[in-house]
Formats: C-alpha cells, structure tokens, sequence
C-alpha cells in the first residue's frame, strides 16, 4: 500500500477528496488539458469529477491504481493529477495531466519522480512506462527528466484519428542508479502512511 500524501518540493501529493470535485471539473474541462491524455473525456460530463473521484477508494484497496492529487507544496492549490498502476494497463503504469494553468512550473516533473521513487520503493515494480503523443513534446521532457529512456514509437487510435505515440520506461535497476542506489534513496522528503 502506498501512502496517502507525499510532500516533493515543489508538491505535495495527496488523495482526491469529494471537496476537490469542483476544482477538477474546472481543470479537467479545458479542451487542452483534455485532449493528449488517454482517459479525460472531452467536453468533459458535468459530475464526472465527482464519479471519478469516488471510485478511486476501490482501485487503491485492490492495489490496481494509486490516484493522487497534484497540490502546491503548500497543500493549497490543487494543480493536477497523477495516476500509478503497478500492473501497466494500455497506457502504462503512470499518467498524470497539469490545469493549463500551472503549466511550467516543474509540478509534472516533481509529481513524476514522486511516484517513480514510491513505485520503486514501496511496491514489487520491475520497470516502469508512460506514453505520451510525440505532437506533446512536453509530456516527453517530463519523463526524461525522472530518467525515463525511449522504449519504442507506435501508431494508435487517439480521440478519431492515427497519432504516433511514443512509449518511455525505466527499470528499478536504472532508478536505484540515478538516485545513488541506497536504501531509501530517491524517496520523497515526507511519505505520510505505513509501507506495507
């Protein structure tokens, strides 16, 4: 089980609660966060926050997928979302979308180590992935920065039309090398919740 909030300057990550609804409705509604990622659909339901939110519970207590919020260090603002699946699924084991207002402001990035070094150092994963489309070169710099290395390019079906998407991982054995290998290394500054 991981924890239920991770403090990872400039981040803090946390569980959804019913509160955040409203704040993803309106972040996940912009046709530009929307439209790269692989599940938010656009135009985005009135109330499929809220449902989304609620059906986070049953995905951790099955250990299928690990949701977090994204929040300013400071707990404050929520920003974003990111997603860990210890098994990958067709998108991978990680994904993750930022409200275009926050853009550029390194909360991908920090929220990506996060979960990288929370993969890696609480669960039984292997190797991680994330794909992205190459038309977001963005999404791409992000999981380069956390060390993630191209893994293959492919053709898929995206929102009606052929996109070439791009597939990136990292390996436990790469990650414990980037973060200087010692136990514990690499792990966020505060991982509130048990390790088992």
């Amino acid at each position: 089980m991981l924890p239920d909030r991770v403090s990872s300057h400039p981040v803090l990550l946390r569980t959804f609660t019913p509160a955040d609804a409203p704040h993803v409705q309106a972040l996940a509604a912009d046709a530009e966060v929307a439209e790269p990622t692989a599940s938010i659909p656009h135009p985005y339901p009135r109330g499929a926050a809220a449902a989304w939110i609620a059906s986070h519970e049953a995905d951790r207590e099955r250990g299928a997928q690990y949701h977090y919020a994204i929040a300013t260090a400071d707990g404050a603002t929520l920003v974003g979302a990111i997603a860990l699946r210890p098994v990958a699924d067709a998108h991978g084991n990680v994904g993750y979308w930022i409200g275009r207002p926050y853009w550029g402001h390194g909360y991908a990035t920090a929220a990506t180590m996060a979960i990288t070094a929370l993969a890696f150092g609480y669960l039984d994963c292997e190797a991680l992935s994330a794909w992205y489309l190459e038309r977001n070169p963005a999404s791409g710099r992000v999981l380069a920065k956390c060390g993630f290395t191209p893994l293959s390019t492919a053709r898929r079906e995206h929102r009606g039309r052929i996109e070439v998407v791009c597939l990136l991982g990292i390996t436990r054995d790469a990650w414990e090398l980037r973060i200087g290998g010692a136990p514990g290394a690499g792990l966020p500054e505060d991982a509130s919740g048990d390790r088992s």
